[in-house]
């Protein structure tokens, strides 16, 4: 019948691998005679190919066989006996614990996907009763009741889960009523707080009234007034604060005192009472919503005669009410009054009168007021500013608006520093210091302030003190020398002390000399032209080096002609200008120490190490004027001298000085430097 071995009965290989098997039974031995097992080993195998569990007895009963003799002896006694009944305890739960206990069904600890291979073909069942349902076989045992205990079970499932969704039900209803009963409470509340905004929007309403009452009444009269505003403005503000932000009400408070202001205003002169209306405007900052002054942003820009402001993304920001108000109201007034009736000779009502609003004026209306009305005024004062002709000084231009303008006013500055150089191109010694220069002295940096004083003055100073200064003990001119020392103030010490070393003293010495060398001179007399010059000087220029080896000088001169005593016509030598004093000599005083220099001017730079260097050799770092036609760079002149001439000619350029080599220029040492400064004349 196509049968092979290994391979099950029928078509399709689902019957017995096998043939049906028989187990004999030991003779005289009955059915299930101490637990004899009939079970073939054939049968096992079918069983456990079907899914079913064969147990460890059956499989081997001889090895548990010694064990389990008492057992069965004892299970053979109690087999004829009667089952005890077992009382099942009930526990019974209340419909609250139900409730309570309802909920989400908890997940079932899967058991994964279940395969049912008891039958010919494996398949997937969704639990383990269908697995026991399809392995059901009829049986005589009148206690197992295989039907009836799955129909109970069925009946029990069904109606648990009956239970169960009841529970959830309640469950959710119980949910809803105390969701149900708080947005009652809420409801009532908002009712409640509803009613409450609506007395008080009454009340507001009653205020604003009154407000639009007060200005009908203030435009029908002849003499308007803000005054009596205030008093519902605070009770606008100080009793309904929420309402006032929250419905703008700042509207209201504008469009109440508009036409009262638009009417003053018409009357108002603000260069003559710069302060009218700043009183009322501080009280109502409030009211009126006046924004914290603040700096514009950089990427924030105002649009001249727009209403709007301009972000860096072209977002608009529409004016307040307020701000509205200044712009179409106040600003106007200003710019006629700026335009027609200030002028920038005379700055201080003008600069009385932004000090006066400084802190009412959003940073737009600043701005206009800044850069479209005083600013262009100022600068062409500043441009058309002449020394001679003008009546003002320069400085009563430009000094008032400093702290208030800041770095928006460099462009004026500029203007004016180029004045002052103009100024002092022009200046002769004889004419005297400029008034207030010196006040311009913090507005230039220092290196700027000292390269114009040493192009423009000193020179000027030398040529007055080489010219015009003569030494003449019975008749002496001291105009030239007064002249040079009212610069004291402005001028570097070294610079001063290398003036006097190079056109003062050599002319002293030889003065002192021929008067030492006369027939019988008074060494009284002498002593007391010293003491003079000595005290023409002040401290701070007798402390300096050059002018304290001057005077030693003198005195070395004086006591040499005091040891020759006749022969001092013949045998005193003229004095040496140059030759440094040895150590021996008198001691010089340490000189004070320079007075510190502002903070903002503390860059060091290697033109001004340059500059100290030179200077502590005696020698004047002088701009020329002039440029190096190769690289372009600016030429100084190093110089004993202040007369702008001799010296050597450099230039600055990499962190090196250049100086002449030939027909070009090559880098050199800082020594030198000085040591051809000093030698070439």
């Amino acid at each position: 019948m196509g049968w092979q071995a290994g391979t099950g009965l029928g078509t399709t290989g689902e019957g017995i691998v096998t043939p049906v098997e028989s187990k004999l039974r030991p003779r005289g031995m009955g059915l299930a005679f101490k637990g004899f097992k009939e079970k073939t080993e054939q049968a096992k195998a079918e069983a456990r190919r079907r899914g079913e569990v064969v147990s460890d007895d059956e499989e081997r009963p001889a090895a548990r066989k010694g064990r389990k003799a008492a057992k069965a002896q004892e299970d053979r006694a109690d087999a004829w006996k009667k089952p005890k009944k077992v009382k099942t305890r009930i526990e019974h739960k209340t419909y609250e614990q139900i409730i309570a206990e309802a909920g989400e069904e908890a997940p079932h600890a899967g058991l994964g996907q279940i395969i049912d291979a008891t039958g010919a073909t494996p398949r997937e069942v969704s639990s383990l009763a269908d697995v026991s349902m399809a392995s059901w076989t009829p049986t005589t045992d009148p206690m197992r009741l295989p039907e009836v205990r799955h129909n109970l079970r069925l009946i029990t499932e069904a109606c648990k889960g009956d239970l169960d969704g009841l529970a959830r039900e309640a469950r959710a209803l119980e949910e809803r009523k105390k969701w149900v009963r708080q947005e009652d409470a809420r409801l009532r509340k908002k009712v409640e707080e509803e009613a409450e905004l609506i007395t008080r929007l009454q009340q507001v309403n009653l205020v604003v009234d009154n407000i639009s009452a007060q200005a009908r009444e203030m435009a029908s009269m002849y003499e308007a007034s803000l005054e009596p505003f205030s008093a519902n403005f605070e009770k606008l503000l100080g009793q309904f604060p929420k309402e006032f932000d929250g419905y703008r009400l700042d509207e209201v408070v504008v469009g109440a005192i508009a036409p009262v202001v638009r009417r003053m205003l018409a009357q108002w002169q603000p260069l003559e009472d710069p302060t009218a209306f700043t009183q009322l405007f501080r009280l109502w900052r409030g009211a009126l919503k006046m924004s914290v002054v603040e700096e514009k942003p950089p990427d924030q820009i105002q649009v001249y005669g727009s209403s709007t402001l301009l972000t860096g993304v072209y977002r608009e920001r529409p004016m307040s009410p307020y701000e509205s108000l200044l712009w179409n109201a106040w600003l106007p007034k200003i710019r006629s009054a700026i335009n027609n009736d200030w002028s920038p000779d005379d700055p201080q009502p003008a600069v009385r009168l932004y000090e006066a609003w400084s802190s009412f004026l959003p940073p737009f209306v600043r701005d206009n007021f800044f850069d479209q009305l005083v600013l262009p005024k100022v600068s062409k004062a500043v441009g058309d500013w002449n020394s001679r002709s003008s009546k003002v000084s320069l400085q009563t231009l430009v000094f008032p608006w400093l702290p208030h303008v800041g770095l928006r006013l460099e462009e004026v500055l500029g203007d004016a520093r180029r004045k002052v150089k103009s100024l002092l191109r022009g200046w002769a010694v004889i004419e005297g210091m400029p008034k207030d220069l010196a006040v311009w002295k913090d507005v230039f940096d220092v290196g700027d302030w000292d390269t114009m004083l040493l192009k423009y003055v000193v020179p000027k100073l030398g040529s007055r003190l080489r010219e015009d200064f003569r030494i003449d003990p019975r008749n002496q001119d001291m105009d030239p020398l007064q002249d040079v020392m009212a610069w004291e103030s402005l001028l570097r010490p070294s610079i001063i002390s290398q003036l006097l070393e190079t056109e003062f003293f050599p002319k002293w010495l030889d003065v002192l000399h021929i008067w030492l060398i006369q027939p019988s001179p008074s060494f009284e007399e002498v002593a007391r032209w010293y003491s003079f010059w000595k005290g023409t000087f002040s401290e701070n220029i007798q402390a300096m080096p050059g002018i304290a080896q001057g005077f030693t000088r003198g005195l070395q001169l004086m006591n040499k002609a005091i040891e020759l005593g006749p022969d001092a016509p013949t045998q005193l030598p003229r004095p040496d200008h140059r030759t440094p004093l040895s150590t021996s000599a008198t001691p010089v005083p340490k000189a004070k120490a320079p007075k510190a220099r502002p903070a903002r001017t503390q860059e060091i730079t290697f033109r001004s190490i340059v500059e100290d260097y030179a200077s502590s050799h005696n020698l004047l770092f002088m701009p020329t004027g002039r440029a190096h036609e190769k690289s372009r760079m600016p030429l100084f002149r190093v110089s004993p001298t202040a007369d702008g001439k001799g010296g050597l000619l450099v230039y600055i350029v990499d962190d090196a000085v250049w100086a002449p080599d030939g027909d070009d220029y090559r880098a050199v040492s800082l020594e030198n430097m000085v040591l051809r400064a000093t030698r070439e004349k």
